[in-house]
């Protein structure tokens, strides 16, 4: 079987202080205009919210609100246990060692956020009525407002807005644009390739969505999502059985599992023909990557890393 090409989490790393670069030069942040207040007003899914304008101690509540609030600089006390796991994602992990868990993605813990004594609490999109009036019962709460499937853009505006960060917000996301674009020229002579994201489960592989942060970044730095991901509304189609891994096939597959068992269905995977047959395999452009940033996670530190994925496997390639 042609070799595959693994990618370090750890090596995949984006210091912060890379991605706050990318705002010198920009306007001075809306937080100016709150010097001198102490709150400040911010619209949410529920109404508009009167927020802390300097919080001291912030709970986010979810990878993405982790994810957007460290890439602003703001180290929250309280976050959730990663999708799946018992501790925070592991490419956040160096960045909050000392932050206390309040909960799973499944449950949030009321009595462990209370003691967490926030004055500030971000939560994930989507986040019930039913939930949220309880949160706002310990501190004021941020539940993003709806946006468009795939569109994690949207947390992180709505992070930077509660924290007072809206310009460097803006920086950040355009960076990553600028990113992407640059990568995209420097591969234009290569026509594009078609690519698919994967996650392995135990029950078999399923295709992630293009329309996802790392489906969306493939094609901005130059490649065509396959049409088996060319779907919204969902995250990922139901598992896929032997007979169906065709469906998965496309020039280059960018694989990713969660759990120990989930990596020993790919390992059996692999020994099947059907496997072998599919082109990526056979031309070796099947890349290992990490589960929690390419198939669970979004924010601009995940973003960053995607596309340091991107551009080390592309130019070694």
């Amino acid at each position: 079987m042609p070799r595959r090409r693994f990618v370090s989490a750890l090596a995949a790393a984006v210091p912060l202080a890379l991605l706050t670069a990318c705002v010198s030069g920009s306007p001075a942040p809306a937080s100016a205009d709150r010097e001198g207040a102490s709150s400040a007003s911010v619209r949410t899914a529920y109404g508009t919210v009167e927020v802390p304008t300097a919080p001291r101690k912030v709970v986010a509540l979810g990878d993405t609100a982790l994810d957007s609030a460290l890439a602003l600089g703001v180290q929250p006390v309280g976050t959730l246990s990663s999708r799946g796991g018992d501790s925070v994602s592991a490419y956040l992990a160096a960045e909050v060692p000392d932050i206390s868990l309040v909960g799973t993605v499944a449950e949030i813990n009321l009595e462990a956020v209370a003691a967490a004594r926030p004055d500030l609490i971000l939560a994930a999109s989507g986040t019930p009525r039913e939930q949220y009036d309880a949160l706002r019962a310990i501190a004021p709460t941020v539940v993003p407002e709806p946006a468009r499937f795939g569109d994690w853009e949207s947390e992180t505006r709505s992070v930077a807005a509660a924290l007072g960060k809206e310009a460097e917000g803006e920086g950040l996301l355009a960076g990553i644009e600028r990113r992407a674009e640059g990568i995209a020229g420097r591969r234009s002579a290569e026509g594009g390739e078609t690519a698919v994201v994967i996650r392995w489960m135990p029950s078999g592989p399923v295709i992630l969505s293009s329309a996802l942060m790392p489906g969306r970044l493939l094609k901005s730095t130059g490649d065509r999502p396959s049409p088996a991901a060319d779907f919204t509304g969902k995250p990922h189609t139901d598992p896929l059985s032997l007979e169906n891994l065709g469906k998965i096939d496309a020039d280059r597959i960018y694989l990713t599992t969660l759990t120990a068992d989930g990596e020993r269905a790919l390992a059996a995977a692999e020994a099947q023909p059907a496997f072998a047959r599919l082109r990526a395999v056979k031309a070796g452009n099947v890349d290992v990557v990490d589960g929690d940033v390419w198939s669970s996670a979004a924010g601009p530190l995940a973003a960053g890393k995607v596309l340091d994925d991107v551009e080390r496997l592309r130019t070694t390639a």
